[in-house]
């Protein structure tokens, strides 16, 4: 049976934290393709392992998209 999100791509800003961290784990539940973007590396490659382990693909790119 098809996940929700399965055939989407959802690109997450703020990744690494609060909300946005929030909102990926959401979207990795119903399997989405997720592009996580933030600041901090470290903690987008950590999150990036949680959605995989519920079942989304993920792609980690370390941005300020506030430049």
């Amino acid at each position: 049976m098809k996940r929700a999100y399965e055939t989407k791509v959802v690109v997450v800003t703020g990744a690494a934290s609060g909300i946005g961290r929030a909102t990926a784990l959401l979207f990795a539940r119903g399997h989405a393709m997720l592009v996580l973007t933030g600041r901090r590396q470290g903690a987008l490659e950590e999150l990036a392992c949680e959605c995989e382990h519920l079942g989304a693909r993920t792609l980690v790119i370390a941005a300020d998209v506030t430049d």
